[in-house]
C-alpha cells in the first residue's frame, strides 16, 4: 500500500539533470531543455532526476521519463513507477489531441520532434502532465 511518502532514493536533483544535459549529444536537446521546463511547470511538487540514464519526473514515485535513443524526437513515457501496480481505479486521461500511445492500462507515451512541435501542443502536454501527476498524487495518497 502506497505510503503518501517518496520512494526511497527519490530526490530532487535538478543539478544533476543540468550537468546530464550540458553533456548531452543530441540533436533535439533544446526539445528536451523545453519539455523538461513545461513539465516542472505544471505543478510546484514535481521534482527530477536521472533514472534509467534520462531525466526523469516524479511526485511520490516516477511517473514520467524522457527516451532520448531516436535523433528525430524526444519520446516521453509516462508511467505509474518502476513497479507493476494494482491500479485502485483506471487512469483514465483526457487527450483531445491524441498525443498518447497507450501501451497498457498504466503507461503510455508521446514524440516531440521540435520546438514547434512542443510549443504547438504545449497546453495539451500540459494538461496530459497535470491529469497524470493528479492521478499519481493520488494513488500515493492512501
Amino acid at each position: 500500500m502506497a505510503t503518501g511518502k517518496p520512494a526511497p532514493g527519490l530526490t530532487h536533483d535538478p543539478a544533476a539533470v543540468d550537468a546530464y544535459i550540458a553533456g548531452l549529444d543530441h540533436p533535439l536537446k533544446a526539445e528536451l531543455e523545453n519539455l523538461r521546463r513545461l513539465i516542472l511547470g505544471v505543478h510546484p511538487d514535481i521534482g527530477e532526476n536521472i533514472k534509467w540514464n534520462a531525466p526523469s519526473f516524479h511526485l511520490h514515485d516516477h511517473f514520467a521519463t524522457t527516451n532520448l535513443r531516436s535523433p528525430e524526437h524526444v519520446q516521453l513515457i509516462l508511467h505509474t513507477g518502476a513497479k507493476v501496480k494494482t491500479l485502485p481505479e483506471p487512469l483514465a486521461i483526457d487527450d483531445p489531441a491524441k498525443l498518447l500511445t497507450w501501451h497498457g492500462p498504466d503507461r503510455a507515451s508521446l514524440k516531440l520532434a521540435s520546438l514547434d512541435d512542443i510549443s504547438s501542443k504545449a497546453d495539451s502536454l500540459r494538461r496530459i502532465v497535470d491529469q497524470w501527476s493528479a492521478f499519481m498524487r493520488k494513488l500515493h495518497a492512501k
